[in-house]
């Protein structure tokens, strides 16, 4: 379709390094033919666990960067000093701790499959290939505001999600969990849900 209606296709490929299950990471941007009309977009946030440092960096063809600066340069002139020395940091140290979050996040999520099987008339999901998140679909008929389903939870169960409408028309009825988290966090979450769905 790219090809055919002479679009450029922007991809945010943040989660790279972050799948499971024998998977790789693909980018749209090795495909030949769209050299010249990706846009791939990463970060240090997720790779390195440098939330709120605020830098990434992005691959395009040379042609492109000129007119990505104008949009660019408006909006955040450039990364902090400080986040930029942070970032050549990371790039030159070991990178054993990318190795190790990874496992981490497989071993979570596996966890928070496991726990969710355990709510399958709340919850139905599917299992997923990379990232940190899970996305699974609320099956209450209350779950068709994920807003103000997500709101009830942290009140009366007190388990902080995401409204999965903040991801736009077709997140509603689901609900955002992150397994960036300890294994503790995860249980005491879901033995809080099951008191609360039980």
């Amino acid at each position: 379709m790219a090809l055919e209606h002479d679009l450029a296709v922007i991809t945010d490929e943040a989660y790279e390094y972050f799948t499971f299950d024998g998977r790789e990471h693909f980018s749209i941007g090795s495909i030949p033919e769209m050299r010249g009309r990706v846009i791939s977009c990463y970060t240090f946030t997720k790779t390195y666990a440098m939330t709120g440092w605020r830098i990434g960096y992005l691959h395009a063809d040379e042609e492109l960067i000129p007119q990505i600066t104008k949009a660019h340069i408006p909006f955040a002139i450039c990364a902090p000093v400080v986040s930029q020395y942070a970032a050549l940091a990371a790039l030159k140290g070991p990178q054993e701790c990318v190795a190790e979050f990874r496992e981490h996040y497989r071993a979570m999520r596996d966890l928070m499959c496991e726990r969710l099987d355990g709510l399958p008339d709340v919850f139905q999901y599917a299992k997923p290939s990379g990232s940190y998140l899970m996305f699974p679909r609320i099956l209450l008929d209350e779950g068709r505001d994920s807003a103000a389903f997500c709101k009830k939870l942290l009140r009366e169960a007190r388990v902080s999600t995401t409204p999965g409408a903040a991801f736009g028309p077709t997140g509603e009825g689901h609900l955002r969990l992150s397994f960036c988290v300890t294994e503790e966090e995860i249980d005491k979450a879901f033995d809080r849900m099951e008191r609360y769905f039980g």
